[in-house]
Parts: structure tokens; C-alpha cells; sequence
């Protein structure tokens, strides 16, 4: 087996931005780099630079968004993500891409929608660490996930980085369970979501639920 490291800049890659209310870049194909500037909703403009590079012996795309700069792992495996604040950047393997492709919709383009009655707590890999209590939220096809970054930052109180997070979660996992401090509280804030949905006409789920007695 070689040791010699991967030689990043002719690998092609497929790239994807979004902003949290409109998609941007979809499936825009590069290799070595790539460097786009792009108009928010507030008109604000973004200049994105993407390198593909080895980084502690580990594939990554750098990341470099008007002065900022993240790293997006793994990129040969199926894709990597950043956020920066309400923008979302996306980085496939084209072949990883197209092979997933072939088998099935990629699931860029479809995020899993699991049934309504699915019970998060019931599924290990969905329960954070010490969690007891909290709100469940499953994801659907129709709630777009500016509202959901913004109901879990005005009901649930996290943070506009927390929230864009666990709604990216939610998107690409199917769902995501965020702990209460009492079950008094995952009823409120669960409450709340479901109305402000309702109110809306979209049918989040997002419900309290609990470990144990």
C-alpha cells in the first residue's frame, strides 16, 4: 500500500450552497478550486473559497467564507458540511456522488422522513449523551428549515449556531431530540413549536418526551 498522500487537486467534487431560505449552488462540479461570490436574501454579498487539501494525514476541503475559514471532513465518504451563520455549504465526491446516485436518490436531495408515530428515544444512535428529557422533532418534506432554525432558537433557546445545527441534523437525519432541563418544559416549548407550526399551515412534529418512569 502507498504512503504517499492523496493528491487532492484533481479530484473532482461537487459542491452545494444554500442559504437557510433559498438554495444557491446545487451540484456545481470543481476540482483543485473553486471561489464563488453569492447574493444573500438581505443583499448582502459572500465570497466562498473552497481548496481541497490533506490536513493531519486526513482529506478535507478548507473552507473560506469572506474572511472566515472552517474545514469540511470527510469529503471522500459520502459529503461534508459547514454552516457559517445562516449560510450552508455542502461537498461531495462526484464519484461517491454519482454511485450513491445510481443506487438511490442521494440523500442531498431527499433528507429521510420517518414515520410520524417514530419514537427517537427507541433509536440509540438518536439519544444524545445523559439525555432524560426533552423535545422530539421528526423531519417532513413541507417545513421549510428557516423555521425550524428559528422556533428552536425563540422556543427551545439555543443559540442561532445550536439551532442551525440541530435543524441540519433534523434535515439529514430524519429527526433530533434536544434536552429540557423538566419535562414541565419540554411540554411548553413543544407546545409552542406545534402551534407556531399549525399556524403556519406545516406539519412539524416536534413533541415531549422522556426516559423512565
Amino acid at each position: 500500500m502507498s504512503s504517499e498522500p492523496a493528491d487532492l487537486s484533481k479530484q473532482r467534487f461537487m459542491v452545494f450552497v444554500y442559504e437557510i431560505r433559498q438554495e444557491i449552488v446545487w451540484a456545481e462540479e470543481f476540482s483543485g478550486r473553486y471561489s464563488k461570490s453569492v447574493t444573500m436574501s438581505d443583499g448582502s454579498v459572500r465570497t466562498i473559497e473552497l481548496t481541497p487539501m490533506m490536513r493531519d494525514g486526513r482529506p478535507v476541503v478548507e473552507f473560506n467564507d469572506t474572511g472566515g475559514r472552517t474545514y469540511i471532513a470527510p469529503v471522500r465518504v459520502g459529503t461534508g458540511t459547514t454552516i457559517n451563520g445562516n449560510l450552508m455549504v455542502q461537498v461531495a465526491d462526484v464519484d461517491d456522488f454519482e454511485a450513491a446516485r445510481a443506487e438511490r436518490r442521494s440523500h442531498l436531495t431527499v433528507s429521510p422522513i420517518l414515520p410520524p408515530g417514530t419514537a427517537l428515544i427507541s433509536i440509540p444512535e438518536f439519544v444524545p449523551q445523559g439525555f432524560t428529557q426533552g423535545i422530539e422533532v421528526l423531519n417532513d418534506n413541507t417545513t421549510p428549515m428557516e423555521f425550524v432554525a428559528d422556533v428552536l432558537s425563540t422556543r427551545a433557546a439555543l443559540s442561532p449556531e445550536a439551532s442551525n445545527r440541530t435543524m441540519l441534523a433534523i434535515h439529514t437525519r430524519g429527526g433530533a431530540l434536544i434536552p429540557t432541563t423538566s419535562f414541565e418544559d419540554a411540554h411548553r416549548i413543544a407546545a409552542q413549536i406545534a402551534a407556531d407550526a399549525a399556524t403556519q399551515g406545516y406539519p412539524l412534529i416536534c413533541r415531549a418526551v422522556s426516559i423512565g418512569p
